[in-house]
């Protein structure tokens, strides 16, 4: 377990404080936060989510992990949420229903680890431990992606996990023999420690590429704050990285092999602009992430100031600070991500929760009651203030409209679009061409992008290409979002439809049409009110 005699010393009179608070009442908190958060946005879902499931869908009924079949190229990045996702639907489920259940098991082994992690630092600080375990179940970013469909809750529990293994690693050193060569216990619990480490790191990395930063700050971190003899250090450094990025590189083999190209389609798409472009809003993202969203973040980073200008630091709070603020300046050089409630910045949520309760245990008795008292108001403020969701519009007239062409268009018809989850998914009939290149090679590797859109600021939406689009002549063409616009309006939304609209023969050979699609009894709920949708789409006149 934890050495925490050396790491803690320092701030054990803080107990004192705190123990005057009831650890259950700050634990009711949390769990009525969630509760609250989750009924909330119960009715969220995102469309990305049906590109996964797309590929699932594929790789279960045909043994192929593509968008289109026959067409490899890989426009996804949750590699192991896909696998997962494709057994359930072997096994009969629904495909939403499939999502939601392996993100239920995600969130539980999030907060497993997060407590698992609070016993084994604090194992008699019961009101530290209620904080930390508050502060994980009060986020609204956990409950609004267990209900949204993608992997980002899976990443969270694979990477928190790993960290505490490491952090029992870091602590499992006995004392350096004098020889340059560790003790029993040194070479032999640590190491197993490490394995462990390796080994959820591994997943997460299969969960998501972005995995590998986390491990790449965890080795640095732990060669430089971990005890014992520098052989020892270098030893379960080594695995705890190795592990992980051995997996990586058969994983990458195995890319290179099937898709050919080593990296995701995915990562041309969205970094593939330059710097400035992806930075425009990324300030903005990060503020209301750590407010609104995931306020483990704004509590981790204050409560690092706190021990900090109070002398108090200690080896656990540099190794969970380095890792978290590692991954944060990976999400500022990507630019942050447009989807809601701070899903790109939920997998280092265990580690900041970790973190914000070391800090707590570290600081004096006064300091300690208000940084408490604050963390618990921005949770606080941060479920009565942050927006509910519900199912994304993109999604919502994206299976509408997918259910509608799956039934007016002919069989294996091309359609063009920029909704590139929920109305292929239900139109599995069709071949599609991706417009803003997540699952289409051509334009997420176009180079020299312009920038014409409105919404190219907007991640992952910067690319497009208006001639190659065209000469690839597809019979159908839905411009702008899942239900349509006229070509007139495309300066508002993506590169190819105003690219389009520039080209002579997309005038002479497309004709608009526009059908109004009645709500289904069924998609109700999802949009209470929503009227009918008028469908814009463009049908190919030329032979």
């Amino acid at each position: 377990m934890f050495s925490s005699s050396e790491a803690y010393a320092p701030g054990r009179a803080s107990g004192a404080g705190l123990a005057r608070m009831v650890p259950a009442a700050i634990l009711a908190l949390g769990a009525v936060l969630f509760a609250v958060n989750l009924w909330r946005n119960r009715f969220f879902l995102h469309d990305d989510a049906f590109i996964s499931l797309r590929y699932a869908r594929n790789f279960a009924e045909y043994g192929e992990l593509s968008w289109n079949l026959g067409d490899r190229v890989e426009g996804y990045t949750n590699f192991l949420y896909v696998l997962i996702s494709s057994g359930l639907l072997q096994l009969g489920l629904d495909p939403v229903l499939a999502l939601r259940l392996i993100n239920a098991a995600a969130v539980a082994l999030l907060v497993a680890g997060v407590v698992y992690g609070l016993r084994a630092l604090f194992p008699e600080r019961r009101g530290v431990q209620a904080f930390g375990l508050a502060l994980i179940l009060g986020n609204v970013s956990a409950a609004v992606w267990l209900v949204g469909g993608l992997e980002a809750p899976l990443a969270a529990g694979f990477v928190t996990w790993g960290m505490v293994f490491l952090l029992q690693a870091m602590a499992d050193d006995g004392s350096d023999t004098g020889n340059g060569r560790g003790t029993e216990h040194e070479t032999g619990h640590g190491v197993s420690d490490s394995i462990l480490a390796g080994s959820f790191f591994a997943l997460a990395v299969l969960t998501r590429p972005d995995g590998v930063v986390v491990v790449a700050a965890a080795f640095v971190a732990f060669l430089v704050a971990a005890r014992g003899s520098g052989r020892s250090r270098l030893l379960k450094a080594l695995v705890i990285a190795g592990i992980p990025f051995a997996v990586a590189a058969v994983h990458m083999g195995w890319r290179m092999a099937y898709y050919g190209d080593l990296v995701p389609n995915t990562f041309h798409a969205k970094v593939g602009l330059d710097l400035a472009h992806r930075l425009g809003k990324v300030g903005a993202y990060l503020l209301k992430s750590a407010l609104l969203y995931l306020p483990v973040l704004a509590c981790g980073g204050l409560g690092l100031l706190a021990a900090a200008a109070q002398g108090r630091l200690t080896r656990v709070i540099c190794v969970l600070a380095t890792v978290c603020a590692a991954f944060l300046l990976y999400v500022v050089w990507s630019g942050g991500d447009h989807m809601a409630a701070a899903r790109v910045l939920l997998p280092v949520s265990g580690p900041a929760a970790l973190l914000a309760a070391a800090a707590l245990a570290a600081m004096r008795p006064p300091y300690a009651r208000g940084f408490a008292a604050l963390c618990l108001g921005l949770l606080v403020a941060a479920a009565v203030n942050a927006r509910s969701f519900r199912m994304d519009w993109a999604a919502f007239n994206g299976i509408i409209v997918g259910r509608y062409i799956e039934q007016a268009w002919p069989q294996d018809s091309l359609v063009a679009l920029n909704t590139a989850g929920s109305t292929p998914f239900f139109a599995p009939s069709h071949r599609y061409i991706d417009m803003l290149g997540l699952n289409d090679r051509t334009i997420a590797t176009r180079a020299n992008v312009p920038k014409l859109a409105r919404r190219q600021a907007m991640p992952g939406h910067g690319k497009g290409d208006g001639a190659y689009v065209l000469s690839r002549a597809p019979g159908y063409v839905i411009l702008g979002g899942a239900e349509g616009i006229a070509v007139t309006e495309a300066r508002n939304w993506f590169l190819t439809g105003v690219e389009l609209s520039q080209l002579p023969e997309f005038s002479e050979c497309y004709r608009k049409r526009t059908v109004a699609l009645e709500v289904p009894a069924d998609m109700a709920r999802f949009r209470p009110g929503a009227g009918p949708i008028p469908f814009t789409f463009y049908v190919r006149v030329c032979v």
